[in-house]
């Protein structure tokens, strides 16, 4: 309802809102990402898919350099040659892991092999049994897949594809012309993966490891080996109940943090919104909340609790200052208004149509005295400059204004926190006061009271009766209404020390009148 009044408002007043974001939509995205973060998780598990293949690369380097020494071993056994010597350990002999997944460094299926080129040579023949039990032996526990390959590219041992020749296979060519050859592959399955596997490429891919293998400097094959490498989504399956507790503990979470906005910062604001929309309507102060949510909210509606509080006193001040004026004004103008009905008589005698003249003039000019004196009280606040001078600085202007006022400075090097300009103003009304009402001598003391710096303007006249001392400073009050005076001097000075963050206050004097003003 208040949002609807406000728009009607800004309808009226030809005003065009600028879009922006309800506070609660804000708070509703902020809940929407945290809630996305872990799904956010499962798409960055796919640049781990590259550090698993490379960590199956590496398995299969390693058990392919033990295949190939044991492979080399035999060999020389069945062949009645000295057993292989060792190369000396140095990092230009290793290999390292290098296989990325993408799609330009993942190759097609594996080409299906073809039938013999030939038959094994005898050595072959006789370390075939031996090396396919070591392979199924290991296979059992690495669920890799083993092949051992002689010179020309048949496959004579191994878990698979015995019989068969894999030399045009092109990791297979490599190997046989030494070098260890590594790639990935794409996987065939018998049976569709599941929907989740389309998330990592690991889970769609194999990886084959074709190492050489040397006797006496000279190649006698390859071991050929393969595997499929573990995925992310094979392992969160097995965790699966710890992946649903800890969904649970993100939607309890996501549900709190917005339980803590709602009560700390949405609520209380909107709190704040309605109080401030009733504010102003009807006689009743604004008050805040009773729930205010987190300290800066407290402090915003103190703020709001203060501002609405000067506001109420302006007004209240307004309507005082506006009947005030209304009646000062309808006195000179009732005499104007008397003296122009008594002027339309031809035969008015010389003398009372002199007199009527100057009561007309005596009510222009207190009228104008009036209008004057309500201006000044009006740019009071703009006239009130702070800044930084002391009273010998001003002494002699001020002497000067009043030559029939001896003023006197006490402690005048002492800082005061307002303009020279302005602190003239303040006291041409104070001394033009204190002058009128038939002072001679006038004591100025600056003065600091703790933190509090504070000008004291004393006069030798004859003072504030006890009956005046609590209405001096109320507007438009004076005792010399007769001889001109308009009441707004001390509410002129009043209201610029205000403007100032002073006070202005009468102090009790047993001679003269005493005003002081204290500046924090």
């Amino acid at each position: 309802m208040h949002a609807r009044l406000n728009r009607n408002t800004l309808a009226r007043n030809g005003l065009t809102r600028k879009w922006r974001p309800r506070l609660w939509a804000v708070v509703l995205l902020v809940l929407a990402l945290v809630l996305c973060l872990p799904f956010a998780g499962l798409i960055l598990f796919r640049f781990y898919d590259s550090q698993l293949v490379q960590q199956t690369e590496e398995s299969l380097l390693t058990q392919a350099a033990v295949m190939s020494a044991a492979y080399a071993e035999l060999y020389a056994g069945a062949a009645g040659t000295e057993p292989p010597r060792g190369r000396a350990v140095s990092g230009e002999h290793a290999v390292f892991p290098s296989l990325s997944v993408n799609s330009e460094t993942v190759l097609p299926p594996r080409p299906d092999a073809k039938p013999l080129s030939g038959p094994a040579g005898a050595p072959y023949r006789k370390i075939a049994t031996p090396l396919t039990r070591i392979a199924n032996a290991a296979q059992a526990q690495t669920l890799a897949g083993y092949r051992f390959l002689d010179a020309r590219g048949n496959v004579f041992a191994g878990t698979a594809e015995t019989g068969t020749f894999l030399g045009h296979v092109e990791e297979v060519q490599g190997a046989l012309a030494g070098e260890t050859v590594s790639v990935a592959r794409t996987r065939l399955r018998e049976d569709a993966p599941p929907a989740l596997y389309t998330l990592s490429r690991g889970a769609r891919v194999r990886v084959f490891v074709a190492m050489p293998v040397y006797a006496d400097q000279t190649l006698i094959g390859v071991v050929y080996l393969s595997r499929t490498p573990n995925h992310i989504f094979r392992f969160l399956y097995g965790e699966r109940f710890n992946l649903a507790k800890a969904a649970g503990f993100v939607a309890l979470s996501t549900m709190l943090i917005g339980y803590v906005f709602w009560r700390f910062i949405t609520r209380p604001i909107q709190l704040l919104i309605q109080r401030s929309q009733l504010a102003g309507h009807g006689s009743q102060m604004w008050e805040p909340p009773d729930q205010l949510g987190t300290r800066e909210i407290e402090d915003l509606s103190r703020s709001f609790q203060s501002l609405t509080g000067r506001l109420q006193s302006k007004q209240d001040a307004l309507k005082t200052y506006t009947a005030h004026v209304t009646h000062e004004l309808k006195s000179p103008l009732t005499a104007l208004k008397g003296a122009a009905e008594l002027l339309r008589d031809d035969d008015l005698p010389p003398a009372q149509k002199h007199r009527l003249l100057d009561t007309v003039d005596k009510g222009g000019k207190r009228m104008e005295d009036l209008l004057a004196n309500m201006r000044a009280f009006s740019l009071a606040d703009q006239s009130a400059m702070a800044g930084s001078c002391c009273l010998n600085e001003i002494h002699a202007q001020i002497s000067q204004a009043f030559p029939a006022l001896a003023v006197k400075v006490q402690n005048g090097t002492l800082p005061l926190p307002v303009a020279a300009r302005t602190l003239q103003i303040i006291l041409t009304h104070l001394l033009e006061n204190a002058q009128q009402n038939g002072a001679k001598q006038a004591v100025l003391t600056a003065c600091q009271d703790g933190t509090a710096t504070c000008l004291q303007i004393a006069d030798d006249g004859p003072g504030i009766s006890a009956g005046n001392a609590d209405k001096i400073l109320q507007p438009f009050f004076t005792t010399r209404r007769d001889s001109g005076g308009t009441g707004m001097g001390l509410n002129i000075v009043k209201a610029t020390a205000e403007a100032l963050g002073g006070t202005l206050s009468v102090v009790p004097s047993s001679s003269g009148a005493c005003f002081r003003l204290t500046f924090r």
